[in-house]
């Protein structure tokens, strides 16, 4: 059975209360950390297609026996680089890399990797991919000079 002997405070705990400034320092730390991470999958993804890519296109007659693998990886690069460019409200590499997943759809071939025309259109898909990196880099840049200067050097102040 509870008991209740009336208004009681309620005893103090030993922790101090959180200081606002710091938590909104820390919280804006780790989103800066969370953005630098994503923007390096984001360069991984996009390096490993124009490595494929490009493999593809250097071992061009070698390569048809597994021309499936190398549609799947460049379609799945690029419908994660579509994502992101839907993601950041950019529509014209969405669809330009809508477009390329609809060309290297694994299921339903739209080429085969036969001819010297076909080398061409491999080596004219890595444009896509070194846009969006040189694109990339460059809001990078930007972002980086846009950074509050005094979230470090709140966070990095002592709690006692």
């Amino acid at each position: 059975m509870y008991n209740s002997y009336g208004t009681e405070e309620v005893p103090k705990r030993c922790s101090k209360p959180l200081d606002q400034e710091i938590w909104r320092a820390w919280q804006e730390k780790n989103r800066l950390q969370d953005m630098r991470n994503a923007v390096s999958r984001m360069k991984a993804v996009k390096w490993l297609c124009i490595a494929v890519l490009i493999a593809t296109a250097v071992l061009f007659s070698h390569l048809s026996p597994y021309h499936a693998v190398v549609r799947f990886a460049v379609a799945l690069g690029a419908l994660v680089i579509m994502m992101q460019g839907f993601h950041t409200r950019r529509y014209v590499f969405a669809v330009l890399f809508a477009a390329l997943v609809l060309l290297y759809n694994p299921f339903v071939p739209a080429f085969a990797f036969s001819g010297d025309w076909q080398r061409l259109f491999v080596l004219a898909s890595l444009l896509p991919f070194l846009a969006s990196l040189i694109w990339m880099n460059a809001l990078n840049r930007v972002a980086s000079t846009r950074q509050s200067p005094t979230a470090p050097a709140i966070f990095s102040r002592r709690v006692r």
